[in-house]
């Protein structure tokens, strides 16, 4: 009996460490900032309601990123160049994608992603399904209508906050 109990505290124990460490690093201390999004095809049967993604910073093109081919891990530099979009909060930055890299620079801004290679270079950053309620009225977001509100963890790693509808 007594190794049961120690059994189970240990699982206990791993999924509530797992847990702290998911939720500690989702609060990173980074700003949130949003992209522009293209979505499609709402529902599966099989995964849920969710909404598929595609993102204009999923196909990079400034800075190196022209000389990226193959496939492997890719760093893309994300900066507010002035453009906005209109939201119920108000008018908000939407950040673009400048330059890419193969190793993670120093410097703030930088998300790690995955690069495929299928004639034009396009990242994959882990954000590209949204699972939502079976009643949220975003599962029929079109294409445009929504930006996604993200911010980048301490890991590089792009994390999909909410989506938001834009006017």
């Amino acid at each position: 009996m007594n190794k049961l109990r120690l059994v189970l505290g240990l699982q206990l124990l791993f999924f509530a460490a797992w847990g702290g460490w998911l939720l500690a690093s989702r609060n990173a201390d980074t700003p949130e900032f949003y992209l522009a999004t293209s979505p499609v095809d709402p529902r599966d049967l099989i995964s849920g309601t969710y909404v598929a993604l595609s993102y204009d910073i999923s196909r990079p093109e400034g800075g190196a990123c022209a000389s990226f081919t193959g496939f492997g891990p890719l760093f893309v530099k994300l900066e507010d160049l002035g453009k906005t979009a209109v939201t119920e909060a108000g008018p908000v930055p939407v950040y673009e994608a400048t330059d890419c890299a193969k190793t993670a620079p120093q410097a703030p801004g930088w998300a790690a992603a995955a690069m495929q290679y299928n004639g034009r270079l396009t990242a994959v950053y882990g954000i590209e399904k949204f699972f939502l309620n079976e009643n949220d009225p975003r599962k029929d977001a079109r294409s445009g209508s929504v930006l996604a509100k993200v911010k980048i963890d301490k890991n590089r790693k792009l994390v999909l906050l909410d989506l938001v509808k834009k006017l």
